[in-house]
Formats: structure tokens, sequence, C-alpha cells
């Protein structure tokens, strides 16, 4: 692996300009940057039932606090990593530091959710530019393949240790000072980073010769942004309406032509000649899918179990502690599953543990407790965990020496890719599901009851649950409904649930279809090989 990692990240044997005598220092800059803006991924997960209650926002809005900020990181990643290669990596890596943590001081003061999900977008073109320079800039810190190898091990626990532990950091931050906390705490880490940076970290050889493919940059993310767009509007708009078909049709045109142009580009993005390599197809689907499934799920459990089941954002945090100990657990232990058996089993497997996971934590009935959660999180954890190593593992056979900063941005778009999409896809299945429960509910009280429910309280009450939110969206019930509240209770605990349950199912059947998908490319890779 440290032969495999050296190819990839470049700087093999070469000496770099103004190197520090002490690269443990680089290490720590870029661990702690790519701990923020992993963290500012997951993070807001604690954060969004008190967005929506202090916004009173939609679906569309909250899918948008994740998606604002995954877009960007998707669409933005290959320029930016191309921008490092040839302007040089520590301008990057300071230019995205200052974005970064002045998005995340005007995200504080945001005061609509239009203006936070605009500013999540700044803030997502900051993590960008530092997820772009990170490991290009690691790996000029470390010329040795050996020492290399383990700096990147530290990265790579950093990067997992983030992701799993936004929900339980966010939760305790969101219970104790309010969600706008989760922003707050960016800024004087990242002033101070941004100082220690400035003054400590060495710049890298610069590639003039290299172009941004500008063009290439647009057609994707418009592509992306047409695509998630679409999923989340809809069930507003009707998935048969002309603008859905509109938007689904912009986003294959877009990202059609953007593949057409990687090959006839005299500077693409990316390097077209991985596609070639039979590897490359399954190791993407898989980077894709697992946050596309269980990743993007996790959002959504969150807020069940905020909105739904009544706990604090601190103790919905403390509850999906087993999804966090069995993704750092299984992490370690991918690597050495990475280096015992071949990817194309190894792979598989470890999709298949979240395929597992996402079997088992549906199935959600009314009288169940969080702990029904439990087996599902500790197997699907572990999944992720190993994914998380393997996959990247896998994913450094197909860097060049001289695309350092292209080819480590590559899987980490195609990762943003799964969020933004899984993100969007589920949660319009689970406002979907949840909102047809409600309403049928809603019709049950009225028939047994008689009780009428105004137009105006019956979309109310319809919104709140399709948005997530819960048993709390009976708060804002009028006195005169107070005899029915019970019943409304229980109508939109069972909506909610009807829609988690969707959602789930939704991910269960992706993620199997994915590991399908990778097992079959990985066996006609394998036959290909071996033909003469």
């Amino acid at each position: 692996m440290a032969t495999t990692a050296g190819a990839v990240l470049g700087q093999t044997k070469r000496q770099v300009e103004g190197a520090p005598t002490r690269p443990g220092v680089v290490l720590f800059i870029v661990c702690t940057a790519i701990f923020m803006l992993m963290l500012d991924a997951t993070v807001v997960s604690a954060a969004l039932a008190d967005i929506r209650s202090d916004f009173d926002s939609s679906i569309d809005g909250l899918q948008w606090v994740i998606d604002a900020y995954a877009l960007p990181l998707a669409g933005l990643l290959l320029t930016l990593g191309t921008a490092g290669d040839r302007f040089g990596r520590k301008r990057v890596f300071l230019c995205g530091m200052a974005v970064f943590t002045g998005a995340s001081l005007a995200l504080v003061l945001s005061g609509t959710i239009v203006q936070l999900n605009a500013l999540r977008a700044v803030q997502g073109i900051g993590a960008a530019m530092l997820f772009a320079t990170a490991l290009p800039l690691l790996a000029a810190a470390y010329p040795d393949a050996r020492a290399r190898a383990k700096a990147i091990g530290i990265y790579s626990a950093v990067m997992a240790g983030a992701t799993v532990a936004g929900p339980v950091f966010g939760g305790a931050l969101v219970t104790a000072f309010g969600w706008r906390s989760i922003f707050t705490i960016n800024v004087p880490i990242g002033v101070v980073i941004f100082a220690l940076a400035l003054r400590r970290l060495p710049e890298t050889p610069r590639h003039p010769d290299r172009r941004t493919d500008w063009l290439g940059s647009i057609l994707l993310s418009g592509g992306l942004l047409a695509g998630v767009l679409g999923l989340t509007r809809g069930n507003a708009l009707g998935w048969t309406s002309p603008t859905i078909w509109m938007l689904a049709a912009a986003s294959a045109v877009l990202l059609t032509l953007f593949m057409v142009w990687q090959f006839r580009a005299a500077h693409p993005l990316f390097d077209v000649s991985m596609l070639r390599k039979p590897g490359f197809a399954p190791i993407a689907i898989v980077a894709v899918a697992h946050m596309a499934t269980l990743m993007a799920a996790s959002n959504y459990l969150a807020i069940f179990l905020i909105n739904t089941m009544g706990f604090t954002p601190l103790q919905m945090g403390v509850r999906l502690v087993p999804l966090s100990i069995a993704a750092l657990i299984a992490a370690p232990l991918g690597a050495v599953l990475a280096k015992r058996i071949p990817t194309a089993v190894s792979l598989p497997i470890t999709m298949g543990l979240v395929v597992l996971g996402m079997w088992l934590l549906g199935g959600v009935e009314s009288t169940d407790s969080w702990t029904h959660f439990v087996p599902g999180m500790l197997i699907g954890g572990a999944g992720l965990g190993a994914i998380t190593t393997v996959n990247q593992a896998a994913a450094l056979t197909f860097a060049s020496d001289e695309n350092a900063g292209m080819a480590s941005a590559t899987f980490g778009t195609l990762r943003q890719v799964g969020m933004a999409v899984g993100v969007a896809g589920l949660g319009a299945m689970f406002s979907h599901r949840a909102r047809d429960a409600a309403a049928h509910g809603l019709d049950a009280i009225q028939s047994a009851r008689n009780v009428t429910v105004t137009p105006d309280l019956r979309a109310q009450f319809l919104d709140g649950v399709a948005a997530g939110g819960g048993t709390t969206v009976v708060h804002a019930v009028p006195p005169e409904f107070a005899s029915a509240t019970p019943l409304l209770t229980g109508t939109a605990h069972a909506a909610s649930i009807e829609g988690l349950n969707a959602l789930f199912t939704l991910g269960t059947d992706t993620a199997l279809a994915s590991t399908i998908a990778a097992a079959i490319f990985f066996a006609a890779g394998k036959w290909f090989a071996t033909r003469p």
C-alpha cells in the first residue's frame, strides 16, 4: 500500500521548496482542516430539527442544508485539484481555509433558510479547496514511502472519525448552545489553522503547463445541480410535471456532454484513462453507493429520533454512537482486509455489510424503541468503516504521478455525488410516503370522530409530517382541536414510521443493486484480463 500511495500522490523522491523539518506540523494542519470539513458534512444532522423549527422549513429546505454543501464538493473538487497542481497547493489551501472560515461566521448570522443554504454552498466551495489539496500536501511533507503510508493512515482515521462523530458532537453543541454553535466553533479553529498554515505549510512544486477545465466544471456542476433539484422538487411539483422532466433531461444532457468533453479536452478534469481500467467501475460504484445509502439515511434517522421519538439532539447523538464505534473499529480492520484479500472480494463483502445494516434498520413498528436500530447501526457502521479504508486503498491504484491533485479528488467527487443524490432521493421517498400516510390518517380521524379539519390545518399538518416534523407538528394545532390531539399525534407518529421504512427499503434495494453490480464488474474485468 505504501508504494501505491507514493505513486498516486506523486512527489516520491522530490525535494519541496521550503519543506519544514517537522512534517508532523503539516500532518496536524491537514488533519485538523479535514476534520473540520468532514465534520461539517455530518454535524448538521443534529441541527436539522431545530433549523426546521426556527425557519419553518420544508423537507426541500432541509435537504439543501446538506446538499448545498455536498454539491460544490462534488462539482469543484476535480477543478480545484487541478488548480492546486497549477498554482500551488498551499495557496489554494489557504484560500480554502479563508472561505470556509468566513462562510462559517456568516452562517452563524443567517436569518432565513435561503440565506443558510446559500452560505452552506459557499462553505462547500472552501471545503472543496481544502479537500483537493490536503493529500498532495501531506505527500510532499513525507517523501519516504513508509512514513507517508503511516501519515495517510492517520489522515484516513481522522476523516472516518469526523464523519461518524458528527451527530454526537453536533448533538452536544446543539443541546448546550443551539444549532448556530455548530458553525461558530469553526471560526476560532479556522483562524488558528490559517495562521499556522501561512507560516509553516510548505509550497509544493507547481505544474504551470496544467490548465483548469472550466467548461468541464460547469457541465459537471450544472448536471448535478439539475439532477438534485429535480429530486428535491419532485414531490411538490409532481414527478410527471414538465419542470421535473426538463430538469431530468438537462441533468442527463449536461452529464453526457461532460463525459464527451473529458475525452476531447486538452486538459480534462480527470484522467480519462482510469475509465478504461477494469477495476474503476466497481470501485466507483461502491464509492457512490455507500454514501448514497447508509450515510445519507443517517441524517433522516437523526431527525426521526428527535422529532418522532422525542430525544434531544444530544440524546440522539448518543444513540447513534453504535454506528460511530463500529465504523472506527472496522476502519483499521479494513486496512488488514485490503492487504490480505483481493479488492474484487473485499469490496463487495464490505458493501454487503451496508446492505445488511440498511435492511436491519428498516421494519420499524410503532411499539419499537430506539434499540431497534442498534443491530443495523453496528453492522452497517462496520461496513462503512471498512469501505472507507478498502475503497481508498483500491482507488489509489488509478492515480498518476503528475496528477496528484486530480487523482486525490476523483473519488472524493464520487463520494460527494453519492451523498448529494442520496439525501435528495431518500428524502423524496420519505416525504412522499409520510405525506400519503398522514393524509389517510386525517381522513380516518374525520370519518371516525366527525371532526372537520380545515384546509389550512390539513396543509400545515401534512407539510410538517412530510418535512420530518414527526409528532412535533401537533404542537401547532389550534386549541379547538385539543380533543383530537392524541389521534393527530398517533397519525403523525405512524406516518413518520411509514416514511422512514420506505426510505430504508429504497436504501437497501439501492445498496444491494450496487453490490451486485460491483461484483459483476469485478468478475467481468477479471475475465477480460485473462483473455488472450
